[in-house]
């Protein structure tokens, strides 16, 4: 995992938990574990109060460890074959930015193994804090453009699609057999057809007969006002200004869990 953190500033940190670490980070100060798994829990949900956090944990599969038996798998005797059951273990927490650095962050970004997010983000009059992870996990089921198909709209298309191909199969087998209780996928069905309605593109933004109207003439009026002064507007933009406060110097602390 690959964590950058930019500041309003300008400064930019990045964090990277496999280049520049050691392999047995974890079970260093025991000969006899064996870390088969790492556990990196970033802890979005306590930006705010304590700050950005990473905490690891580690799974041990010495083999003192508890055994699990596999059900119906046999060795060559016919005895019941046991894995090896791994153990959580704890293991260190580091403090990446405390709250007070949170307060002159521009934006956070992770590299995770299915790509990157933008996981914080601060934007407005308001300077409001913008959890992107959340938004993303939302954008993911409803978002639907010319290019990108929302999960909630490929269900539909695939109940759909199933229900054709085994008409004697009920909602309800269908919805089991492409993984979604029946309630979820009514509640998807109710939600897509409130949102069908007057939506064009990627435009979700309702506008009665006047509205279009008015829009209409506005966009008019605009087009007018823009040919005659393309060269007064070029390469405007916003831009958030500069904050050269101190950072703490705790920002970087490495704490036990």
């Amino acid at each position: 995992m690959i964590i950058a953190i930019e500041y309003k500033n300008g400064r930019m940190k990045e964090f990277d938990t496999s280049s520049f670490t050691t392999t047995n980070a974890m079970s260093a100060g025991d000969k006899t574990a064996r870390n088969v798994m790492t556990e990196l829990d970033l802890r979005l949900d306590l930006v705010e109060t304590v700050g950005l956090r990473l905490d690891f944990y580690w799974y041990d599969a010495a083999p003192q460890g508890e055994r699990v038996e596999i059900p119906g798998l046999m060795d060559s005797k016919g005895n019941p074959v046991c894995l090896t059951a791994a153990s959580r273990r704890l293991g260190t927490s580091v403090l990446l930015c405390t709250s007070r650095g949170i307060e002159q962050i521009s934006r956070i970004i992770v590299q995770r193994a299915n790509g990157t997010v933008d996981a914080l983000w601060r934007q407005g009059s308001g300077d409001w804090l913008i959890n992107g992870a959340k938004f993303e996990a939302q954008r993911v089921l409803s978002y639907t453009d010319a290019n990108v198909t929302s999960m909630n709209s490929q269900a539909i298309f695939v109940f759909k699609y199933m229900k054709k191909a085994n008409p004697m199969m009920t909602d309800e087998e269908i919805c089991r057999l492409i993984g979604y209780p029946l309630e979820a996928y009514r509640e998807i069905q109710l939600d897509e057809a409130k949102n069908a309605e007057g939506v064009v593109g990627a435009e979700l933004i309702e506008s009665d007969a006047s509205d279009s109207f008015q829009s209409a003439h506005d966009s008019e009026v605009l087009d007018h006002d823009d040919s005659s002064s393309d060269d007064a507007s070029f390469g405007k933009h916003f831009a958030v200004e500069d904050d050269d406060d101190a950072f703490d110097d705790d920002e970087d602390s490495l704490f036990d869990v």
